[in-house]
């Protein structure tokens, strides 16, 4: 038995194909095949259930593999306490985040790399659904995205940890007849026309108004926070997004050309900015380091 087959299985077992897992591993499919079959025969156990269709744990096996996991988590944990004695940090961060913190990221960012020069690091801005998604696949160490109490229930596989707290809000031309309101009911959205950021916080936020299920005028969703800032500029639409965002994003934080409101009860809800990580695969010294300073950016 060796470490390399360990990963190996858990991989297997999170992707439910030995194709996937191979691939993740970066190594070919017949050698990791190989390595499951030898370590079966090692331990006189069947791991997976195999076919057509896939690969899945047997009943036996899965209680190994969440054992293998905790021991991965363990080493991952072995190697951070190593390098505590060494006065240095080396190694990759790949972060995914939600738009809005950019700025304060390639802040941390370049301060950390001047700090610890042999750190590596890539940050790709997308929204939150893509973002889980590329953690729980483990192509990022970390995902920085707006969720909900909901999403924590649906992804057991994944850690939240929240950074601040955030609320669904309005944002109008300075222009329009809702910019003199002090808070918005979802009476008032009837017949506006509305842009969305595609985003899936978002999108259940606006399936829950059912009074407005006939009557809003959604006229498109974008991922492009720039189509988001003209349209607001130009009065066409208006926008229903996260404060945080109009807090932060460039281009749409310090305009003079819109305002924000808040919605009325029961739709003023609470929702959640902070960062997501697997389970099973322990924070990294690197990332520990980073995310303190990031709470602490935020916090200040």
């Amino acid at each position: 038995m060796n470490i390399e087959q360990l990963y190996y299985i858990v991989e297997a077992a999170e992707t439910g194909s030995l194709k996937a897992a191979a691939q993740k591993q970066n190594i070919t499919l017949p050698a990791l095949s190989q390595a499951i079959t030898k370590l079966e025969k090692e331990l006189n156990i069947e791991l997976f259930h195999r076919s057509r269709n896939g690969s899945y744990p047997t009943e036996e096996g899965q209680r190994l593999i969440d054992i293998a996991a905790q021991v991965l988590v363990k080493l991952q944990e072995f190697k951070d306490e190593a390098e505590n004695y060494t006065n240095t940090l080396k190694g990759e961060i790949k972060i995914a985040t939600f738009p809005g913190p950019m700025e304060v990221l390639v802040e941390l960012i370049t301060a950390f790399r001047q700090e610890y020069p042999f750190i590596r690091a890539s940050i790709e801005e997308n929204n939150s659904q893509t973002i889980l998604e590329k953690v729980y696949q483990h192509e990022v160490d970390i995902g920085l995205l707006i969720y909900t109490d909901n999403d924590i229930k649906k992804n057991k596989h994944l850690v939240f940890n929240k950074l601040i707290d955030g609320h669904m809000i309005v944002a109008v031309n300075k222009n329009s007849a809702l910019a003199k309101e002090e808070i918005i009911t979802e009476v008032q959205l009837e017949n506006q026309p509305i842009i969305l950021y595609n985003d899936h916080c978002i999108i259940n936020f606006i399936k829950d108004f059912d009074f407005l299920a006939n009557n809003m005028e959604i006229l498109f969703t974008t991922n492009n926070v720039e189509t988001i800032r003209y349209a607001l500029e130009k009065n066409t639409a208006i926008n229903i997004g996260f404060d945080y965002s109009f807090e932060t994003v460039t281009g749409l934080s310090n305009n003079d050309e819109y305002v924000t409101i808040n919605f009325a009860e029961p739709l003023y809800k609470t929702y959640y900015f902070g960062y997501v990580y697997p389970k099973n695969k322990a924070l990294s010294r690197i990332s520990k380091e980073f995310i303190n300073r990031l709470n602490k950016a935020l916090t200040e």
